[in-house]
């Protein structure tokens, strides 16, 4: 049985990728910030409850990271797969050129880029101790370099960041035997993605959980389209 952390778990990419990795012979440690609103979570939890722990982690609060680590710590001494899905959007003052503001615009990068970076670097030694441990950094295509484009300025500036942090994480020796990769989960229909968005939760989320459970070490450091295919940096 494989042990997976995914943060951000609630909602989203992150709880479909919950469901859909539940098909798999895995124990899903499924992490948010409010457990205690997090309904549909916790129903799944309770429909998995040998399988599906739910656990409160702020990815912005590093008390908060250490109290999730030690609560996964208590459960396993090792962990397979690490998914950094937590992030937001940003309000007009992240997003509009003339509305900008530094606060709303660290706030986005912080957590978006910052907040896995410093989550990877809490769960490495468990990570370590895996079979074929692999870390996922959910990225998006905004977060390419080649895109053209205007407004978003905060969102597609974290995802650029978030893309150099596992690619410098990919050949770190620090991270010897980890296989570390980005992924664009395509413009789905979230919260985040509106409902006009071209995907549903459960192509995105069925398709994101092939390629993670064909991930090899001669993956590392790519950024990957959901279908598989390669994006450029």
């Amino acid at each position: 049985m494989q042990n997976i952390l995914i943060t951000g778990a609630n909602r989203g990419i992150g709880f479909e990728l919950t469901r859909q990795l539940l098909k798999d012979d895995s124990r899903i440690f499924a992490t948010c910030r409010a457990p205690e609103r997090a309904d549909a979570l916790n129903e799944l939890a309770r429909q998995h409850a040998d399988r599906v722990a739910v656990l409160q982690m702020d990815v912005n609060d590093e008390a908060s990271i250490s109290g999730a680590l030690e609560a996964v710590a208590a459960k396993t001494d090792a962990l397979d797969l690490l998914i950094n899905n937590a992030g937001i959007g940003g309000g007009d003052d992240a997003r509009i050129l003339g509305q900008l503001t530094a606060a709303e615009v660290s706030h986005v990068i912080r957590t978006n880029a910052v907040a896995p970076l410093i989550v990877t670097q809490a769960f490495r030694d468990l990570l370590m101790q895996g079979d074929n441990p692999r870390v996922v950094m959910i990225s998006s295509g905004l977060g390419s370099l080649q895109r053209k484009g205007g407004t978003s300025y905060a969102y597609r500036m974290s995802k650029a960041a978030t893309n150099m942090a596992a690619r410098v994480l990919a050949f770190d020796s620090a991270m010897s035997g980890i296989t570390t990769v980005t992924m664009n989960p395509g413009w789905v229909q979230t919260d985040m993605g509106g409902p006009n968005a071209a995907l549903k939760p459960q192509e995105s989320g069925c398709a994101l959980r092939a390629l993670i459970n064909r991930l090899t070490p001669a993956d590392n450091g790519k950024f990957f389209q959901y279908d598989g295919s390669e994006l450029p940096w």
